[in-house]
């Protein structure tokens, strides 16, 4: 691969990972919204972001297939949000909202212990976004007499 096509980026896969996460939720926020100016430019921005990506760029065809699959995956997230939001009552932009903060909650705890990755950060994210209200875990159901803390 010819490296000097792209300038190398001191981001982490970590870093590089959550780029390319939260312009997928930036599609699904777009797509949300019903703006097609929105969605237009969210595709703009999952092309850029996977091209930073990238060692070499992209064929005309690659940029397509990374737009449709951004998009295939927007879309996804887009309909699994509605979803939840009329389960919960909520506006989906708040869904998406805390759906980003995680990311970058998860990403920063990686970047910043000397343990990224181990099964401790991955619990202190998680009661990170329980503590945050992230709607992804509703436990309103479960009878909390079994579960010790």
């Amino acid at each position: 691969m010819d490296h000097d096509t792209h300038e190398p980026t001191d981001r982490t896969p970590e870093e590089e990972a959550a780029a390319l996460a939260l312009a997928v939720v930036s599609q699904a926020a777009a797509i949300t919204q019903g703006d097609p100016e929105a969605v237009e430019a969210s595709d703009e921005n999952l092309r850029e972001v996977v091209a930073e990506l990238t060692d070499q760029p992209f064929t005309a065809r690659q940029e397509d297939v990374v737009a449709t699959l951004g998009t295939a995956g927007g879309s996804l997230a887009a309909g699994l949000t509605a979803a939840l939001a009329h389960e919960k009552g909520i506006d989906p932009a708040v869904i998406l909202g805390s759906t980003s903060q995680a990311i970058v909650a998860q990403t920063q705890s990686q970047t910043q212990s000397p343990f990224a990755g181990g099964r401790d950060d991955m619990a202190d994210a998680g009661r990170d976004r329980g503590e945050a209200g992230d709607p992804r875990v509703d436990r309103s159901d479960d009878d909390d007499s079994d579960h010790a803390s």
